[in-house]
This record gives C-alpha cells, structure tokens and sequence, in this order.
C-alpha cells in the first residue's frame, strides 16, 4: 500500500502536457531507445521532496517502486537508494544490480550509478562488477558501467575511464559514447594530458570526443 500512496502522489505533481514532452526528450516512440516507458510528467524537484518524505519506508517497497511502470516511480528508488547506501551499502547494491532492467534510461542511470555502483566498487576496491556490466548486451547496463566509473574518477583513479572508454569505442549506440565523452572530459580535469594522450592515440567516435574535448576548449 506505501508503493501505491507514493505513486499517486507523484502522479499528483505531473501534467498531460509535461508528460509528453517527457515522451519526446527520452525516446519512448517505436524503436526509439525508451520505448513503452510510462511518464506522468513530474518534476525532478517534486521527485526529491517525494523521496524525502518516504525516506524511512522498506527496502521492499524500494524494490516495487523501482519495479513500477511509472518511470517516476523508478527515480524515486533510485534516490531513495542513494540515501540508504550510507548505512547500508551491501543491501542497496545488491538491489541495485537485481533490477538493473529497470534502470532503463539515461537519466535513471546518471542519478545513481557512480554513487552506488561506483561508489561500491571504488570502496571495496574492485572492478568485477563495472565490466561484467561493460561486457552485457544490455545497453542500459553499459551506460552503468560507464557512469560508475565518475566514482574512481572522484577519487583520482582515472585508468577505468581510459580502459572502458577504449572498450565501448565501436559500442553501436550514441549513449554509450555520450557517456564515455563525458567522463573522459571529466579524466581531462584531473589530468589534461592523459586525455590527450588517449584521444589522440585511437580513433574515437565523433561525439564521444566532442564531449571529451569540451574541457579543452574551454581552457583556450
């Protein structure tokens, strides 16, 4: 009953109009990369003070929630996750990495990755988890193992960035090398020449090095 009371109250924050512009920015057309996805067209904002809120519910009805069609829904878990990882890491994890078919799209992916999974590995220094991740089909579960890596970044460990960043190079899907673009732009703050050294050693997709060089051009 808490899963549903928590629904209906994101879905008393969202719009029709919000909704569909929801459904143009994430894809969810035929063929498109979040096809079917549900939104109800709240705000991140609201998502957050929802989060808040149920801040001491079950880690069960975490798990439903993040189960929900709704994709709101599943941002909500996500946040309330990264809340309970503080004191509960293994838990969290473990959830986590059971439901990655529902952590389906970027934004989903971007909120919590680096800080759970990521953050898991960094802590207990490894990185099965990352490339078991890396080397899935799943696209969603690609775009984790990248994003994760922004936690070893955080920490000045920048070789995972470089080494997944070589391995998603001929990846087939834009996201991944948005992804890849973006934390070697983020390798290139704590240092420019090994970015560089990486760019212009292998042959990147065009907008996985534009999104790595927007560091650069923005120290010219």
């Amino acid at each position: 009953m808490v899963t549903k009371h928590i629904v209906e109250e994101i879905e008393s924050f969202g719009s029709p109009s919000s909704a569909k512009q929801c459904e143009r920015f994430f894809q969810v057309g035929p063929g498109q990369y979040g096809h079917g996805d549900k939104f109800c067209g709240a705000s991140v904002p609201d998502l957050r003070k929802v989060a808040k809120k149920y801040s001491n519910i079950s880690f069960g009805e975490i798990e439903k929630l993040l189960q929900n069609s709704l994709h709101e829904a599943r941002f909500v878990a996500l946040v309330l996750l990264i809340e309970k990882f503080k004191t509960v890491p293994e838990e969290v994890i473990r959830i986590y990495l059971a439901n990655t078919r529902f952590i389906n799209n970027w934004d989903l992916v971007d909120v919590a990755a680096y800080r759970i999974c990521g953050a898991y590995c960094q802590k207990n220094d490894g990185t099965d988890i990352i490339w078991k991740l890396a080397k899935s089909d799943n696209l969603w579960e690609n775009r984790i193992a990248v994003v994760a890596s922004f936690a070893f970044i955080r920490s000045g460990k920048l070789q995972l960035t470089i080494d997944l960043s070589e391995h998603f190079l001929n990846h087939p899907h834009h996201l991944i090398h948005k992804a890849c673009g973006w934390m070697l732009r983020e390798v290139g703050k704590k240092d420019e020449s090994l970015l560089l050294d990486f760019i212009n050693s292998h042959r990147l997709p065009g907008i996985m090095k534009s999104y790595a060089l927007e560091i650069i051009r923005k120290s010219i």
